[in-house]
């Protein structure tokens, strides 16, 4: 090999030039790699650094202890029913306001909300003042739909098969109504199906429930709950009235809670604003899983069967739960979220055993993953005597909290550099003599604004489709905020960028323009 041509090429202008050129295609693809390293870094970091949990738990305490840091919850407390007595019940972390959470503690209990109102439900049918397959409009004649389209009866309004659907319907109502006001909204709207006919959850159908059971019951609703529910079964700290200040929750920024402002109304108590303890629920869950060991129930012992029944033959919705099997038998269950709240109960009638969670925090991702692998590891702890850890879902946020940050910063750093990236455009034209690469760039600018532009006006209708209802950003920041704030930022940064190219590169197409 002739090293002196070699050396002399290199020497050369053409030979510096094309030095240049793969120095500048090494730094590209090195800015193009850089992100996806750190991103793959932190993940294998994250998955070999040693983990604080067992490889198997054996006692409730540890297991929930453990899995509060884990999850990334910023508190909860818990419940645990077997044999139908109270096994377990407890509290871990601190609410929104940094106030340590017990078992008597009063949360949202957003999960058993819908529940207990179906239970005084139930009792109110069983004396026969109010009648499952009467229609609403007997407790309310008032009661209907625009054009008087379909006439749902109380049934309906149990299984959520009354044909509204929240995709017609703003089911969060403003908290300044009152529960009259509220469901009297209702009137605008027309259903999408008969009553019946289909499946479509709607808080607003639990609270109608609320406004006919004190119809039918000649008291206020949350007067029906201490009579026929709370006070037979002693729960003491329990309550469907926020006349007394409210606890805070948080919300879930990539798991750092973020404090907010209590619920300000109490017409939202019959569909999950129901204030209770760990040890209260305890005590409805032991009923519910054995009511033998009651002096005196709300309902006798054989009635409490009818409660893991569904009320519709094509309907998996019961008293207020969703019914399933599992490989211990019937599974009933339900979750439930409210601003800086959520929670799940889940009830085995065969075993006789439950678990419910209250937590002082609201998140999408953690009420999908987290909940059901904490009250399925719990049960499991109780009925087989161990359970494995479950995925950590803590981990997850970091290594989203990594990716979110690189992927911005990327971005911010592509909006400082338009100038450069326009200037490298125009050189690329120049060479070629004409304005081709110019314009194919400002395509592309325009084509990244239209795709953002986009995106920020679908992604919440892409969200509805998944929920089957309609979404706001507004409910998308309730529903999970570290990941909405991702989006929205990434598609402002990415706005930003293409504008400020298309800002440099105007001036290059306006002089290029021929005369």
């Amino acid at each position: 090999m002739n090293m002196e041509g070699l050396e002399y090429d290199l020497c050369t202008p053409h030979g510096q030039d094309r030095c240049a050129c793969y120095n500048a295609r090494g730094m590209k693809l090195i800015k193009k790699i850089a992100p996806l390293a750190v991103i793959a870094a932190a993940a294998l970091l994250l998955l070999y650094s040693p983990d604080i949990a067992p490889k198997r738990y054996t006692d409730l305490a540890t297991f929930f202890q453990v899995e509060r840091k884990r999850q990334g919850y910023a508190g909860f407390s818990v419940a645990a029913v077997s044999d139908g007595s109270v096994l377990y019940v407890d509290g871990f972390g601190v609410e929104g306001s940094g106030r340590e959470i017990g078992p008597d503690t009063r949360l949202f209990a957003t999960a058993a909300a819908k529940s207990i109102e179906a239970f005084a439900a139930y009792t109110l049918v069983r004396e026969k003042a109010l009648s499952l397959d009467q229609s609403v409009r007997f407790y309310l004649p008032w009661f209907s739909f625009a054009a008087g389209r379909g006439d749902p009866t109380i049934r309906n309004l149990l299984t959520h098969t009354t044909g509204l659907s929240d995709s017609v319907f703003k089911d969060a109502q403003p908290a300044s109504l009152g529960l009259d006001t509220a469901v009297r909204s209702m009137a605008r709207v027309i259903p999408i199906s008969a009553p019946g006919k289909s499946f479509e959850y709607l808080d607003m159908d639990y609270q109608v429930l609320a406004l006919a059971m004190e119809k039918a019951g000649g008291k206020s609703y949350s007067l029906i709950l201490a009579d026929r529910v709370f006070t037979p079964l002693g729960m003491k700290a329990s309550s469907a009235s926020l006349s007394e200040p409210a606890p805070r929750g948080a919300a879930s920024f990539f798991a750092i809670p973020i404090p907010r402002a209590a619920p300000p109304s109490s017409i939202g108590a019959s569909s999950g604003s129901v204030l209770s303890t760990a040890t209260d629920i305890a005590q409805y869950m032991a009923f519910l899983l054995g009511p033998e060991k009651f002096r005196q129930g709300p309902v006798p012992t054989r009635a409490v069967a009818a409660l893991y029944e569904p009320l519709l033959p094509s309907s998996s919705y019961g008293y207020g739960l969703i019914l399933a099997q599992s490989e211990e038998g019937r599974f009933a269950y339900n979750d439930g979220a409210i601003d800086g709240f959520s929670s799940r109960i889940a009830l085995w009638p065969a075993k006789k055993t439950g678990i419910a969670i209250l937590v002082a925090q609201g998140s999408f991702l953690q009420s999908l993953l987290s909940l059901p692998a904490l009250t399925d590891g719990a049960r499991r702890i109780v009925l087989e005597g161990s359970a494995p850890r479950p995925f950590p879902l803590g981990r997850l946020y970091i290594l989203l909290a990594v990716a979110a940050c690189v992927h911005l910063l990327a971005l911010a750093l592509q909006t400082g550099g338009a100038l450069r990236w326009a200037k490298e455009v125009r050189d690329r034209s120049e060479a070629k003599g004409g304005s081709g690469p110019s314009r194919f760039a400002a395509f592309r600018c325009w084509l990244g604004i239209a795709i953002r532009v986009g995106i920020a006006l679908t992604c919440p209708l892409a969200v509805g489709l998944g929920f089957g209802q309609a979404v706001s950003w507004n409910a998308l920041f309730s529903l999970e905020p570290s990941l909405a704030v991702w989006c929205l930022s990434a598609c402002m940064f990415g706005f930003l960028r293409n504008a400020a190219r298309l800002a440099w590169l105007r001036g290059h197409l306006s002089i290029r323009r021929p005369r």
